[in-house]
């Protein structure tokens, strides 16, 4: 990229890597692509390769994304979501319940979600 384009990679470049190999279902390659990188993935890289695990069943590098991800922001729900649907649809419910008293034990709350929309002036919920 450097070479060829003259564009140094920022770590939006990175994340769009690990979504595209993800994607594909090499993530055996975004590991490994995640080890040379010359920084570490953000919230979001760590996140999008958590969902590619989930979509192609990959526990190994599911868990070592969600360690990665906790480290980062430990009092993040969102990693810990991410594990928990892994975990679910893999049919681990023990992890499952291991994890949620984690969460409780570390205080750290799932505030649910909410929409809203502006409509003739007036925001519906």
């Amino acid at each position: 990229m450097i070479i060829e384009h003259g564009i140094i990679p920022i770590p939006d470049h990175y994340t769009c890597i690990i979504d595209l190999l993800g994607r594909a279902g090499r993530l055996k390659e975004a590991r490994n692509f995640i080890n040379k990188m010359p920084c570490h993935p953000d919230m979001v890289g760590w996140a999008t390769l958590m969902s590619s695990c989930r979509v192609h069943g990959d526990m190994e590098i599911g868990k070592w994304a969600t360690d990665s991800l906790i480290k980062l922001e430990p009092q993040n729900p969102a990693s810990y979501v991410l594990l928990s649907s892994l975990y679910t649809a893999k049919g681990k419910w023990n992890e499952v319940a291991q994890l949620r008293r984690g969460m409780r034990d570390k205080r750290v709350k799932n505030e649910p979600g909410y929409s809203w929309i502006k409509y003739k002036g007036k925001v519906h919920g």
